[in-house]
């Protein structure tokens, strides 16, 4: 996360707490060190859930993301293709009953120029985000994210 503001965490639960930490890192580490950010990940059939399926975004051919062939064809052209500006801000962590569920409410900053498997476009937009983690023993055993699929798309047309 770029910002050096944090939202309010209203738990007190020490698994929650800690998987909080584990998105803190996520958001900080990313387009700046895949190898710490796919740490965070539980070793064996972590997914990757997009909120739409497009031709038009190479990444987003699938819905469901499972196991790190999958995971890693996602996030690598993400980490590898695109430079500038991907700034995160966290603005609510949710913790419900399971303290190894986590609905965050994001915002992004973003200014990139993509590569190859993006088209080599520039884009820039401001995003809004819901995202949910589920973790395992303290890893991210899943990353789940809606957003304003109609303007990603408007971007890329």
């Amino acid at each position: 996360m770029t910002s050096d503001t944090s939202p309010s965490v209203e738990t007190r639960n020490p698994i929650a707490l800690k998987n909080i930490d584990t998105i803190r890192d996520f958001f900080s580490l990313y387009l700046k060190d895949k190898d710490r950010f796919y740490s965070l990940w539980v070793d064996d059939q972590p997914s990757v859930l997009t909120p739409f399926v497009s031709d038009d975004v190479a990444v987003c051919k699938i819905g469901v993301h499972s196991g790190w062939t999958a995971v890693k064809a996602f996030w690598d052209p993400i980490f590898d293709e695109m430079t500038g500006t991907f700034d995160w801000v966290v603005d609510d962590f949710i913790v419900g009953e399971d303290p190894n569920t986590i609905v965050t409410k994001a915002q992004s900053a973003i200014d990139v120029q993509t590569g190859d498997t993006w088209g080599n476009k520039h884009l820039r937009y401001n995003g809004r985000y819901v995202q949910i983690f589920r973790f395992r023993d303290g890893k991210v055993e899943s990353f789940e994210e809606y957003y304003d699929t109609a303007l990603l798309n408007a971007q890329y047309s």
